[in-house]
C-alpha cells in the first residue's frame, strides 16, 4: 500500500477478529441482506450445482457460505485467519456438524500440503467472498488460492465494487456515486477495520498473472421486484435504491489453467 504507515496483515486481522463478537448475529443461514441478495446468486451462478465438489471457502469468517455450501452436497473446508471468526465458525460446526473442515491461517501465508486442508491442487473451486479488498497482501492471498485449486478448477471472488465504492448513505444525500481518487492504493478506515482500494486492474491482471483465465465477471444489482419486495416488508433506504442503479460488488470467475 501506499500509506505513509501501512497497515500489516496482522493489524489488519487482528482488528477483524476484534470486531467478531459485535457482529454474531449479524448472519442467517445465507448471510445477511447483501449475500443473501447479491452476492450468493451471482456466486452459485457462476459455480454452478456444487454437489460432490471439492471447496474451499477462503476467508470463511462465521462459515455461512460454507454451511450453505455442504448442505448443497459439497465437499467443504474453511480458511479463517481471524480468532474471532474462527471460533463461531467452529462452534456452528460442532452445533450442528455438517462435516466442514476448518483451518485458522493467514490467507497470504497459507502453504501446501496442509495438515487440515491437505495437498496442494485438491480443490475443485475456492471462493474468496467479500476477502481480498480487507487483505494488505492480497497478492499472495490469491496465489495461495490458486494454489489450492485443480487444473481447471474454479476460483470465484467478491470485492465491493472499487469503482462504485463510496457508502450508499451518500445515495440517498446526493443520488449519485462519486468516484474521485480511484487509480491511488489507500486503506478506507470503517467502524472496526479498514478494507483497501485498489482498481480493479489490479485484482484481474493478479488473476491473469496467477495463471488463471478469466471467464466471466457480474456486478450483481436488485431488480425492481426486489425493491417492491423490500418496501412492502418496510425495508426502504439507500442501499436498495442505489443497487438498483449503481452496483456495490463485483464477482469475477476465473479458470486455473493446465490439466
Amino acid at each position: 500500500m501506499s500509506d505513509e504507515d501501512p497497515i500489516t496483515n496482522q493489524q489488519a486481522i487482528q482488528a477483524w477478529s476484534d470486531a467478531a463478537p459485535a457482529h454474531v448475529d449479524d448472519f442467517d443461514d445465507e448471510g445477511d441482506v447483501p449475500r443473501r441478495l447479491l452476492l450468493n446468486p451471482a456466486i452459485f451462478a457462476l459455480l454452478g450445482d456444487p454437489g460432490g465438489k471439492r471447496i474451499l471457502d477462503a476467508g470463511c469468517g462465521q462459515g455461512y457460505l460454507a454451511r450453505l455450501l455442504a448442505r448443497r452436497g459439497a465437499q467443504v473446508a474453511g480458511v479463517e485467519s481471524a480468532a474471532g471468526w474462527y471460533a463461531q465458525a467452529t462452534a456452528r460446526e460442532q452445533a450442528a456438524p455438517l462435516g466442514i473442515l476448518y483451518a485458522q491461517e493467514d490467507l497470504s501465508q497459507l502453504r501446501f500440503p496442509h495438515a487440515t486442508l491437505g495437498d496442494a491442487a485438491s480443490f475443485d473451486a475456492v471462493i474468496a467472498n467479500m476477502v481480498l479488498m480487507d487483505i494488505p497482501d492480497y497478492e499472495p492471498a490469491l496465489h495461495a488460492c490458486v494454489a489450492a485449486l485443480k487444473p481447471g478448477g474454479s476460483l470465484i471472488y467478491s470485492l465491493s465494487h472499487p469503482c462504485f465504492e463510496e457508502e450508499s448513505a451518500r445515495w440517498g444525500e446526493q443520488g449519485h456515486v462519486a468516484v474521485n481518487d480511484y487509480l491511488r492504493e489507500y486503506a478506507i478506515p470503517q467502524t472496526f477495520a479498514s478494507r483497501f482500494h485498489r482498481p480493479l486492474s489490479h485484482y484481474l491482471n493478479a488473476t491473469i498473472q496467477a495463471a488463471c483465465t478469466l471467464q466471466r465477471f457480474i456486478e450483481p444489482g436488485l431488480t425492481a421486484e426486489q425493491v417492491d419486495q423490500a418496501e412492502m416488508q418496510g425495508q426502504t433506504g439507500a442501499w436498495y435504491t442505489r443497487n438498483q442503479r449503481v452496483p456495490s460488488y463485483v464477482v469475477v470467475h476465473a479458470i486455473k489453467i493446465g490439466r
